[in-house]
């Protein structure tokens, strides 16, 4: 246990965030294929949904943060962090749309069961 400290724990970490972040990016581009195959689609198109872009940026974002870290040139460290930060950036910004698209269904999802059961109680009176 004594030569723990020979172990650069630092590049550790950054290596795993880089390795977790791709590993997601990749998992997203699985779940499209698959989803395209079963839905007669085109792989693009359903890539461009907000669910998947939501993970693909946030993967992206991991990846370049970890890449951030192993990096040895300041300026690499820099552009690594700033296309970290864009897609971080990407993702609230999805994530935020994704939000506003799900209430406004639950919103007409809501009328239409009113109007449903409305018609349902009065025909069983």
């Amino acid at each position: 246990m004594e030569n723990l400290g020979l172990i650069d724990w630092r590049m550790v970490g950054f290596a795993s965030l880089w390795i977790f972040g791709l590993s997601i990016v990749l998992t997203v581009f699985g779940f499209c294929d698959y989803h395209a195959k079963e839905e007669k689609e085109r792989f693009r198109i359903v890539l461009r949904r907000p669910s998947y872009q939501i993970w693909l940026n946030v993967g992206l974002a991991l990846f370049c943060f970890g890449i951030m870290g192993s990096s040895s040139a300041w300026w690499e460290a820099v552009l690594w962090a700033s296309l970290g930060v864009m897609s971080s950036a990407q993702a609230g910004r999805l994530y935020g749309i994704k939000i506003r698209m799900l209430s406004r269904w639950k919103d007409k999802l809501l009328k239409h069961a009113e109007v449903i059961f409305s018609r349902d109680n009065k025909h069983t009176k």
